[in-house]
């Protein structure tokens, strides 16, 4: 008979660790507070602060007023 002492230990852990886990899932299930709450977040806004961060605002007030005009322009077409 072949020596089992390496199996036992074997079969030992992975039971002791899969008893962790499941102790762990069902904790976590319980108390709402241990779990990750992920923000709902706008795509429109994201996309919004995203371009924020590598656009550089125009302080030139010569080229806003020819924007606004351009944009009122477009508006018309419409």
């Amino acid at each position: 008979m072949p020596n089992l002492l390496g199996l036992w230990i074997t079969l030992g852990m992975l039971g002791f660790f899969g008893l962790m886990i499941l102790i762990i899932i069902l904790v976590k299930r319980r108390f709402t507070s241990l779990q990750i709450k992920k923000d709902e977040i706008d795509e429109e806004e994201a996309v919004r602060q995203e371009l924020d961060r590598y656009l550089v605002p125009i302080e030139d007030e010569e080229i806003q007023k020819a924007m606004a005009e351009e944009a009122k322009q477009d508006e018309e077409k419409k």
